[in-house]
């Protein structure tokens, strides 16, 4: 037992590691910036991307940023800026496009849509199990509920009809 257990170590000990790292995110059309220079207030900017993946930025004018990641911009505009600006220090601030939550709760016959700012929080709307794989900028549908079953809904009215009617016959009719 000995014997095997160490063979099942050793095999598992030559499987080559790779370590798993998030990806970073990826700023796309609808992500909102808030971008700030220290020391100097009146650089800074707030802007929502546009659909063609560029923000308009005092001294550069447009920019484009789609693509990028926050390091990426980061650096990319601490170059442009330096240009202008003697050893430029920003701030960038993401506010990632929202995840759209669409639920259809089937038993009472209803929409409802909900409007997450995280992956986890459009998790917890969807509920357990439902989403393998949440975007940011997503629109996901979920059904919840099951759909109404005629009989689960109304066995007791039925039950509690039939005694009525055998009791109303049992006492008009005399055995």
């Amino acid at each position: 037992m000995k014997k095997l257990i160490s063979i099942i170590l050793i095999a598992c000990l030559m499987i080559p590691y790779q370590p798993v790292f998030a990806t970073e995110y990826i700023i796309g059309p609808y992500d909102t910036l808030d971008i700030q220079i220290l020391n100097h207030t009146e650089l800074a900017a707030k802007a929502t991307i546009t659909p063609d993946g560029q923000i308009s930025l005092p001294l550069l004018g447009f920019v484009e940023v789609q693509g990028k990641t926050l390091r990426g911009l980061n650096d990319y505009l601490t170059e442009q800026y330096s240009a202008y600006i003697k050893d430029p220090n920003l701030v960038i601030n993401l506010t990632p496009k929202p995840i759209y939550v669409v639920q259809y709760d089937r038993k009472k016959l209803e929409w409802d849509v909900k409007t997450a700012k995280s992956v986890d929080e459009a998790k917890a709307f969807a509920g357990p199990n439902q989403l393998a794989t949440i975007e940011h900028g997503g629109i996901y549908q979920v059904n919840s509920g099951k759909t109404p079953d005629w009989w689960e809904d109304n066995w007791y009215k039925v039950l509690t009809a039939t005694a009525v009617v055998v009791g109303i016959y049992s006492t008009t009719r005399k055995w």
